[in-house]
């Protein structure tokens, strides 16, 4: 039997070729990879040999499911098209191919330079590290011989997963759901949400599929799974992280509160700087951030100096120290006779760092401890780098304790060695066990002679 999309969500995003760029998903078992086979079946006979399309997954063990899948749809659909196993490629008796890829970083994305493709599909979309592979790819959808009016790009995806702030931004975040928003690059992009209820067959060859689903016991897990809620994050790590909680107005910062930095540095990857401040109760505040990719480290020390220099909260003062990764303490040689480290181009912009404690467990247990205990606060509008990537980033599946390293952590990263050095849990101290009767306190009161030292003084 020759697939058809079913009606509702599906059905819409088949006739939606139209659009360049269309991500479908939400719900588990809303049929989002075979809507990308479907998809791209849907114009094999339409162009032929000028159909060309790729279908991606991060890594390659990743592709045997939708290969499986698709030797049932294609084969039904057409029974004289043929999958290459050493090319891993389905062609087409009229000359359509589709190519089975997979493609783990931005760097296995420059593979693919020259190529042409006139069909892009990625699968899960989620569980890459960020957009960038993405992004680049889009260089790869043109045509050559012929005039192809409706090529396209389709993604799929749950919430969850690395790249799950990122691909909620550009997709769900950009317009409602199922409405077109055109991009800076002239591009128009839309977001159709599938759910289980979508998927008929599904549930009529597995009508338990719903309440296994509901049966899971975490409660955002189930919202995220059952109802596409993206705000909903599986496998969030700082589940205690509230906006409205730790986003709190700006205000100038008294000239006897102490101020400190936080540096995670990158060149190509975003360096990351936070301005820091404790109050007398030991509050932490995050006044400011710095946040930006490629470019060297005397332009990232400069452009820090300014912004110190420009806080109008803190009078341009410097920081009494900037905790950073020990990383930046190792000297590169930058020319035949000058040894330099990070940390020496940044001291000679004058922001002096120190070596941070780099343990990872630890300080996510502080970052924490923080959260829970409400003492840890951002300006709000000075810190959007953090604000936007710390809700998002989720735990490693290697190690629960500690956050997936692929994920967009250089903000938090930063945090945690600026609060592995400045925050101080309130702990609490019993009293000493008191071992007299009571007489004594009687005996003065009675003899109506107190001491009147301390905080508190006896009646007298």
């Amino acid at each position: 039997m020759t697939w058809r999309p079913q009606p509702g969500p599906q059905e819409a995003a088949i006739r939606a070729s139209f659009v360049d760029e269309l991500f479908f998903g939400g719900a588990r078992g809303g049929g989002k990879s075979e809507l990308l086979l479907g998809d791209y079946l849907s114009d094999v006979d339409t162009y032929g040999e000028h159909w060309s399309g790729v279908l991606i997954r991060r890594t390659y063990p990743e592709l045997d499911e939708i290969l499986e899948r698709s030797r049932q749809i294609f084969r039904a659909a057409y029974p004289d098209a043929e999958y290459k196993v050493g090319r891993h490629e389905w062609i087409f008796k009229n000359g359509a191919t589709l190519k089975l890829r997979h493609l783990e970083n931005e760097a296995d994305a420059d593979h693919f330079q020259g190529q042409q493709y006139t069909w892009i599909g990625w699968d899960e979309l989620t569980s890459w590290a960020d957009m960038k592979a993405y992004h680049k790819l889009k260089a790869c959808l043109r045509t050559g011989a012929a005039e192809i009016p409706t090529k396209r790009i389709r993604a799929s995806g749950n919430p969850g997963g690395p790249n799950h702030n990122n691909v909620k931004r550009y997709f769900i975040d950009a317009a409602p759901e199922s409405t077109i928003v055109e991009g800076d690059d002239g591009m128009k992009r839309m977001y159709i949400r599938s759910l289980v209820t979508d998927n008929k067959i599904l549930l009529e060859r597995d009508p338990g599929y719903i309440k296994r689903l509901e049966g899971v016991g975490d409660e955002q897990l189930v919202k995220a799974w059952l109802e596409g809620d993206w705000d909903s994050f599986v496998g969030q790590y700082f589940t205690n992280w509230h906006e409205d909680k730790v986003a709190v107005p700006s205000f100038e910062i008294p000239d006897h509160w102490p101020l400190f930095g936080g540096l995670d540095y990158g060149e190509a990857a975003p360096t990351s700087y936070g301005l820091y401040t404790v109050d007398y109760d030991s509050n932490v505040y995050r006044i400011c951030e710095y946040y930006q990719a490629n470019a060297t480290a005397s332009q990232h020390a400069a452009n820090i100096a300014q912004m110190i220099e420009a806080c109008p909260f803190t009078s341009g003062r410097y920081p009494q120290a900037t905790y950073a990764d020990p990383s930046m303490f190792v000297k590169r040689r930058l020319s035949e006779v000058i040894n330099h480290s990070p940390a020496d181009v940044f001291a000679e912009q004058g922001i002096f760092l120190t070596r941070a404690n780099n343990d990872r467990i630890t300080g996510w247990r502080v970052v924490n401890d923080a959260l829970i205990k409400e003492r840890i606060y951002l300006f709000n509008g000075w810190n959007d780098a953090l604000m936007r990537t710390m809700p998002a980033l989720p735990r490693s599946s290697k190690n629960p304790e500690d956050l997936d390293t692929t994920a967009e952590d250089h903000a938090a990263d930063e945090l945690r060695y600026a609060m592995m050095h400045v925050y101080k849990p309130h702990q609490q101290t019993e009293p000493e066990p008191y071992e007299g009767t009571g007489q004594e306190v009687i005996d003065i009161l009675e003899n109506g002679s107190g001491r009147r030292s301390g905080r508190y003084a006896y009646a007298s």
